[in-house]
């Protein structure tokens, strides 16, 4: 007899917890990962109909309003782009390459008689020095002056560099 009461009392709990729930599979579109949701099938259902995310609008006086969120515009200056660093990930035009520091700074002379208004800087990167122009935050921004500088100096190219925040385009 006890062996009865505790098989009904058994089955009559594993019923009722897998009755209670249902189970739903979504698959996220970017990732391809599973989500998978359990509750009661009441519950699912409101969730499917949007019952719960509806119920503010069904109450307003116009059933096709949706609220109204107001968020602040977007500052793109230099301070927001950077934040407390001074130097970050950007693009520079390399001008050219020279093996001396004389002749390295006879081109940064060079170029700067041509083109004053563009800030321009060298570097040794063994064995060789370069001479780097301009901050950019983006490739794009960089093509009008690689157009103009190309005419002078035609192996010009824009390359990854760090580049200092506030004076980037």
């Amino acid at each position: 007899m006890k062996n009865y009461l505790l098989t009904l009392l058994l089955l009559f709990t594993c019923s009722s917890f897998f009755m209670a729930q249902e189970v739903i599979i979504k698959v996220d579109s970017a990732t391809g990962s599973r989500l998978i949701i359990k509750g009661e099938p009441l519950i699912i259902k409101m969730l499917n109909d949007k019952e719960i995310c509806n119920k503010s609008t069904k109450t307003s006086s116009t059933p096709s309003s949706t609220p109204i969120v107001k968020t602040k515009p977007k500052n793109n200056s230099p301070k927001s782009v950077c934040g407390r660093r001074n130097d970050i990930p950007g693009f520079m035009i390399k001008v050219a390459e020279a093996k001396s520091e004389q002749d390295i700074n006879s081109l940064l002379n060079n170029f700067r008689s041509e083109f004053p208004e563009l800030r321009v800087e060298k570097h040794y990167l063994r064995p060789d020095w370069r001479l780097l122009a301009g901050d950019y935050f983006k490739k794009e921004s960089a093509q009008i002056d690689l157009r103009r500088i190309r005419r002078n100096f035609p192996s010009a190219v824009v390359i990854n560099w760090r580049i200092y925040c506030n004076r980037a385009k």
